[in-house]
């Protein structure tokens, strides 16, 4: 059930009743303020009214008569029972304070009542939906891969105390159909017999970070936690650490779709309020401490389930503390050329007098994906998509995979710079990371069978000249070794280091230094 913000302090108002109240008005209060904690909106007004028409100075009654219209979404009706209040001069600033708040959103949901937003949900078909829970989609960039959380009642195999397990099942589109293939349960070790959940995938869907609770004794119960793919094979899950992981809670992951930014929803010291979302970036492997996304997207209440979407600036988010219809809205944050992000509510009916909780947009930017547990569904939760009105859209975009344009260059005899290949600081072990884009390299070198290459190692300037030509060097074999080991011939690949004889950019600055630790890969003639 969705509750106004004033909605939360019945329970204060009830041993704060007026001394000058009469005997009997304050036992219809009392009632009433019960009856609305249970959701006995009606008979609370009843009781209320029973109270005004014996005192009709109790501005405290019609303050709670508001929030009873308010809950009915009579928005109308709250209005004119907030401003009667107001009328009265209550003593107590903050009722004056909660009136006002309540006129400017009886006000504010009037007008979004009476002026709709297109709104057709589909549901995705029995493919996807069964009569369990399904929810929580995530999309590749190339809109061929669907991947969502499945609840489903315990077996022989699900943890001990557990009376569902939520699982991740995948879906293939059929270009052919037009349509989502029949869903699968993805393997273990990515799947286990206790809960996953809130995933979010790379943009090639060979990475997938997620959220899992219990597993190692978090303090809070739920971390973040990341698998690689490597050819068919899904890595053992990681648990990402400090410092994206906390002794706080942390969850609704969501990654940008050049891998180096990771939001999610967070409850640990330095927000604003109860959950906020914050972000992470990806430096040479490594997440840096998470950033507060500050007080244009989050509140005193609570922030969770971020989506970033692949035109890397519209954010979409569920939040109880904006201006909407009440408890969880849907929200679209755009960040503008100054780095700042405006925040706008999706609108009525996309949101309503229940809870809406998540929502992704396709890479076209008008095919929006969510769950939603509609009397038109297959059992309980179901995926369904809609247009998105075109006020909240985000840009479409043409994914170019960065390995196929390496791929189209290095046809063409051009260096590339790989991206998202990373080393352990003063080291030639990879980050588990980097795995997942040199699988792909060595799929697209296997479709080119004569084309041979040099794989080069880079360095800063940091430290002696001989220390850095040796290490690039052992970086240059740890990619040409692995590329060897993924299928391609030994004999078509060399490798060098240069050290740091080759910069791209200046040694004076820790993003130039970044640029210059790289790996290039360079045809033979």
């Amino acid at each position: 059930m969705k509750r106004h913000p004033i909605y939360l302090i019945l329970l204060m108002l009830l041993p704060m009743v007026a001394a000058g109240q009469t005997k009997k008005s304050e036992p219809l209060f009392e009632q009433a303020v019960e009856k609305s904690i249970v959701g006995q909106h009606e008979e609370a007004i009843a009781l209320l009214k029973k109270a005004v028409n014996i005192d009709p100075t109790y501005a405290e009654a019609y303050l709670l008569l508001g929030n009873q219209y308010m809950a009915l979404g009579q928005y109308a009706g709250a209005r004119e029972q907030y401003q009667h209040c107001l009328s009265l001069n209550p003593s107590s600033t903050r009722w004056v304070q909660e009136a006002q708040e309540g006129i400017r959103t009886a006000e504010w949901r009037q007008h979004a009542v009476e002026h709709p937003v297109p709104f057709r949900p589909v549901n995705l078909g029995p493919n996807i939906n069964t009569s369990n829970d399904e929810y929580m989609p995530a999309l590749t960039a190339d809109y061929r891969m669907l991947v969502f959380t499945r609840r489903s009642p315990r077996n022989a195999l699900t943890q001990r105390g557990l009376p569902q397990e939520e699982d991740f099942y995948i879906s293939l589109y059929d270009t052919m159909e037009l349509n989502w293939g029949p869903a699968e349960r993805m393997p273990e070790p990515l799947n286990s017999h206790g809960n996953e959940g809130a995933q979010t995938l790379s943009h090639d869907g060979r990475v997938v970070i997620f959220t899992a609770c219990g597993r190692n004794n978090e303090p809070t119960g739920c971390d973040l936690y990341m698998s690689v793919r490597k050819g068919n094979r899904w890595g053992k899950p990681r648990n990402l650490g400090a410092p994206v992981n906390s002794t706080y809670w942390e969850s609704f992951p969501s990654l940008s779709i050049d891998g180096y930014t990771l939001y999610f929803a967070s409850n640990r010291r330095g927000g604003y309020g109860g959950t906020d979302i914050w972000y992470s970036t990806l430096v040479e492997g490594r997440w840096t401490e998470p950033v507060n996304m500050g007080p244009m997207v989050n509140t005193p209440g609570n922030e969770t389930a971020p989506y970033i979407h692949f035109d890397d600036k519209t954010l979409y988010f569920a939040s109880d503390g904006h201006m909407g219809m009440g408890g969880s809205d849907l929200y679209m944050a755009r960040r503008t050329e100054s780095g700042e992000w405006r925040v706008v509510n999706l609108g009525y009916p996309i949101n309503t007098a229940g809870d809406e909780n998540n929502l992704i947009v396709a890479p076209d930017g008008r095919t929006a994906l969510f769950s939603s547990d509609r009397p038109d569904g297959y059992g309980q939760q179901d995926i369904y998509s809609f247009v998105m009105p075109a006020p909240v859209r985000p840009e479409r975009i043409t994914f170019i995979d960065p390995v196929r344009q390496a791929e189209n260059l290095l046809t063409l005899g051009d260096t590339v710079t790989l991206k998202n290949i990373f080393f352990h600081t003063a080291s030639a072990e990879l980050y588990e990371t980097s795995l997942a884009e040199l699988d792909r390299l060595a799929e697209a070198l296997q479709r080119h069978p004569r084309l041979h290459l040099e794989v080069g190692g880079h360095t800063d300037a940091v430290g002696s000249d001989e220390d850095n030509l040796l290490l690039s060097e052992r970086r240059a074999k740890a990619v040409y070794d692995y590329l060897v080991l993924r299928g391609v011939e030994a004999d078509r690949l060399t490798y060098k280091g240069y050290g740091e004889s080759r910069p791209v950019a200046d040694n004076d600055t820790p993003e130039g230094r970044a640029q210059n630790r790289r790996t290039t890969l360079t045809p033979l003639k």
